[in-house]
């Protein structure tokens, strides 16, 4: 009874507190491209991230994309002070019990001391990184770094209780990744869900984009320059593949990216699927056509590069257009 009398008395602000169901809340940031076909498909991927974990239930309003190029859909441009005020902001607005995700999309680099994102202006180091993270009361936190050399930013993400999940083993493998892009369809794609539960989690999309990375390196038929990781113990390396023996993937498992059901889909129509597939070759064609640059006439690799892009760019917007992005 005094319980019952307590909550009644309570203030609208307390009562609502008490009865809001924990939020899911997102950070994308995506890198500066550089060259004209990264900065495509970096931008590319920032927004199709940033869409997708939008469609999730309790992620509404709650999903801040931050980019060097500003576009519809852009929170700010990712510079170094832009993505200070939106953390300083969020550790006031974000609850202990939400869940909270970072993920870093495009170009990474490492020094052999300092692992950098490139972004407009000064660049934030993992360490700078790290600090913006912990003021953020979120219990249940994730970074997934999809950049290049993103294996260096592991150690000063770690903390007990935090995900982490890298596209490369160390710094030293500074080759564009291709990890951003697999990730980014495991969201949109039903059937990365492998337990059925209507929510793709963590360790679900790790799973499927590392098999698309494989496939990928396979297909092409090249040394594969990038081993995603998954560390969830707040110790140690991690491990490429998560599984009970090594104690990896637990906390992953149980941490949702995208809850979807009660009639809702992340797969789309058919015709989405289909675009959606169509903008991955593309995209897969433009990477292998700058893997052959170097023996190709500059001509014809800039007619060739403009085509690919033309194509990409009028398959994104019949995607938008389908999806009302």
């Amino acid at each position: 009874m005094l319980l019952l009398l307590s909550i009644i008395g309570a203030s609208p602000s307390v009562w609502s507190q008490q009865a809001a169901e924990p939020a899911s809340y997102g950070v994308v940031v995506s890198s500066l491209g550089g060259d004209a076909e990264y900065e495509k498909l970096i931008q590319g991927w920032g927004k199709d991230m940033a869409a997708a974990l939008r469609k999730g239930r309790n992620a509404e309003g709650h999903v801040y994309w931050l980019a060097a190029v500003k576009e519809e859909g852009v929170h700010a441009v990712s510079s170094k002070e832009e993505i200070g005020k939106l953390f300083e902001q969020l550790a006031k607005q974000v609850r202990p019990g939400d869940s909270f995700g970072l993920f870093l999309v495009g170009h990474g680099s490492y020094d052999d001391y300092d692992y950098k994102l490139s972004i407009p202006g000064p660049d934030l180091t993992g360490q700078e990184w790290a600090e913006l993270l912990n003021k953020i009361p979120a219990g249940r936190q994730a970074v997934v770094n999809m950049t290049s050399a993103s294996g260096a930013s592991l150690e000063a993400f770690q903390r007990k209780g935090r995900v982490i999940i890298t596209s490369t083993t160390a710094g030293r493998e500074r080759n564009f990744s291709v990890f951003g892009r697999y990730f980014v369809a495991a969201l949109q794609d039903e059937a990365s869900d492998s337990d059925k539960n209507q929510v793709i989690s963590a360790l679900e999309a790790y799973r499927y984009a590392t098999r698309e990375v494989t496939r990928y390196y396979e297909t092409a038929k090249r040394i594969a320059t990038e081993h995603p990781v998954l560390e969830d113990k707040g110790e140690g390396e991690g491990a490429r593949e998560p599984s009970p023996e090594n104690g990896q993937g637990l906390l992953a498992s149980a941490f949702p990216l995208v809850r979807f059901g009660t009639g809702d889909t992340v797969a789309g129509s058919p015709e989405v699927q289909e675009l959606r597939a169509a903008k991955r070759t593309l995209e897969e064609s433009i990477e292998a056509l700058k893997y052959r640059k170097a023996g190709m006439d500059t001509e014809e690799y800039a007619k060739e590069l403009e085509s690919l892009l033309l194509e990409l760019s009028r398959t994104q917007i019949k995607l938008d257009d389908l999806e009302g992005q």
